[in-house]
């Protein structure tokens, strides 16, 4: 399937572009669908729809203003929320509009949710409108115009039944209680909205305050009384570590089934996720410090996957699995405190 790039320069275009699109019909979509794909009709999710005559979006698909490719709903039904082409004009990741003065308006939008959004990055970069390009810099989004980086955050708003169906879910799970911490039924204020009607891009709004991160400092005295056995612990993980198949799935699909197994606090095994999630730092020192315990090559192998242990070749990068190796055990191990 060939990726499409459009960087539209105009609303015109935009128009033009839908209207030079014969709508797929099938079995699955008849003709009222309208169902016009950007570009490959085999990624028939990327598609281009009409809200009205001065307006038009840009869909990646299965976000909640999709009603042909739903998104994940989280425990509400089709029956509580069908989106609507005020829903897509909502969600949508790119929006282009035509004011009544004549002034072209384009909004673009980041993946609703805490975690990364890989497709919504892919479709922005090939999308984005022409004098606009997006970037990830750091594990944040930004839509660039000329020098100027402007952040584009995660979404958090969604409709009222999704909304609903996430705060009534219980909260025992980890996965859970992120997201009913995450949702809102206000609008977040994440999307960009840019104006052309200077001849030039320029934001008119949305935008919300890129977070600053907390202060992490190391507890210095808490971690002195185990350096001895962290020293055992690393030279013992790096030596065992050129002899694990740390690279195979089905090895460490295994090692994960394992701690889950062992870890019987957590009530949702053998499920996607970190395995380690309801392991207290105390129980990780004890493993870590333990010669003998039966989650300790478990924990070797978490530290070695996180620190990309099978890429060194140089000095540089024996300094750097040996730099985030300790970044790792000083979050883990609850050897650091914020603020």
């Amino acid at each position: 399937m060939a990726l499409t790039y459009t960087n539209f320069q105009t609303f015109a275009e935009v128009e033009a572009h839908y209207n030079s699109i014969k709508p797929l019909v099938s079995k699955l979509h008849p003709r009222e669908q309208d169902l016009r794909p950007i570009g490959d009709r085999h990624r028939k999710w990327e598609r281009i729809v009409k809200i009205s005559d001065n307006c038009y979006a840009l869909s990646d698909g299965y976000h909640h203003g999709d009603e042909l490719f739903n998104g994940w709903y989280y425990g509400a039904s089709v029956d509580e929320y069908t989106p609507t082409l005020a829903d897509m004009e909502k969600y949508a990741p790119i929006v282009w509009r035509k004011r009544s003065n004549g002034v072209e308006e384009v909004t673009l939008r980041n993946g609703w949710g805490p975690g990364a959004h890989q497709s919504r990055y892919a479709f922005l970069k090939r999308h984005t409108p022409y004098g606009m390009s997006f970037r990830v810099t750091n594990g944040k989004q930004f839509i660039r115009v000329k020098s100027e980086d402007f952040y584009l955050a995660k979404r958090r708003t969604t409709p009222r039944p999704i909304h609903t169906a996430i705060k009534m879910t219980p909260s025992n799970h980890y996965w859970q209680k992120r997201m009913t911490k995450w949702v809102t039924l206000t609008d977040d204020d994440a999307s960009l909205t840019f104006s052309s009607a200077s001849g030039s891009w320029v934001k008119v709004a949305g935008g919300a305050k890129m977070p600053t991160p907390p202060k992490v400092t190391v507890k210095k005295d808490m971690k002195d009384r185990y350096k001895a056995d962290i020293n055992t612990f690393k030279e013992w993980a790096f030596t065992m570590g050129a002899l694990l198949p740390i690279q195979d799935y089905a090895y460490i699909r295994d090692i994960n089934n394992e701690v889950f197994e062992w870890n019987t606090n957590d009530k949702h095994k053998y499920t996607w996720g970190n395995p380690w999630v309801n392991v207290k730092p105390k129980q990780m020192r004890d493993i870590m410090c333990t010669e003998n315990h039966p989650m300790r090559l478990h924990l070797a192998v978490t530290m070695l996957r996180s620190v990309d242990f099978h890429h060194v070749e140089t000095v540089d990068d024996v300094h750097r699995v040996k730099q985030r190796a300790n970044n790792w055990i000083n979050k883990q191990m609850g050897f650091t405190k914020k603020g």
